[in-house]
């Protein structure tokens, strides 16, 4: 059954931050999504990300990609070279600082046969707060991280080294090559403090939107990242 699904390359572009990284792999393995492969790509001078890489090797679905880590490059050109080396009709993004719903694959791939479109985001996802501990439901937007799509219709990352992929999504939305999807509960977006958003921009330009949740969903949520739990007080507005 396998052959007969398309190979979807889940794209992570990485450095630094072995911890955060190994949560994304572990909900790589976890997608329900079969044909599947992660492209995981860092710089040459990552040490303890290339030491975790090599822990890898026997894993024939996880493919380390290395690049040289001068002339340094910025976060846009990293991302072209993640999409030049997949293999995979469809490309997802795949931060490594989020969690990913085991369906989260299976779903979106899903939507695009469903509604005709080749790519498809997420409208709303769920966010946590690890430095406040808190959690959220975002506001509705074409949420970037989210993206998976047919890679021949991706256009090429602009060489940024943040903010670069909103051009991608505007320009697909433009060409009405993505399908919405409301599932929040297939993503979770952490802010931790170290983001390539700041602080500022998490609390002026994605709070404002989004929704408190409850203690009771704030501790699932920390359960399903594998943090240690929040006092019931912590949560909410």
């Amino acid at each position: 059954m396998t052959k007969s699904l398309p190979l979807v390359s889940c794209l992570c572009v990485t450095r630094g931050r072995v911890a955060m990284l190994k949560r994304a792999v572990a909900c790589f393995r976890s997608q329900t999504w079969t044909n599947r492969e992660l492209v995981l790509l860092y710089e040459s001078d990552d040490a303890a990300t290339m030491a975790y890489a090599a822990t890898l090797a026997d894993d024939p679905s996880v493919r380390c990609v290395e690049v040289p880590a001068s002339p340094k490059q910025t976060l846009g050109a990293l991302r072209n070279l993640s999409i030049e080396a997949a293999r995979g009709e469809f490309v997802a993004q795949w931060d490594d600082d989020d969690w990913h719903g085991p369906a989260r694959l299976a779903v979106q791939v899903g939507a695009t046969q469903k509604h005709g479109r080749p790519g498809c985001v997420l409208v709303r996802w769920t966010m946590y707060d690890a430095v406040e501990k808190r959690a959220y439901v975002s506001g509705q937007r074409a949420w970037e991280g989210s993206l998976l799509a047919r890679r021949d219709v991706v256009p090429p990352y602009p060489e940024l080294p943040r903010e670069e992929d909103t051009p991608v999504i505007q320009a697909m939305l433009r060409q009405r090559l993505l399908v919405g999807l409301d599932f929040p509960e297939l993503y979770i977006y952490t802010f931790h403090g170290t983001n390539t958003w700041d602080v500022h921009h998490w609390k002026e330009g994605l709070l404002p939107s989004a929704q408190p949740l409850g203690p009771d969903e704030l501790r699932d949520i920390e359960k399903v990242l594998g943090v240690e739990s929040s006092p019931a007080l912590g949560a909410g507005g």
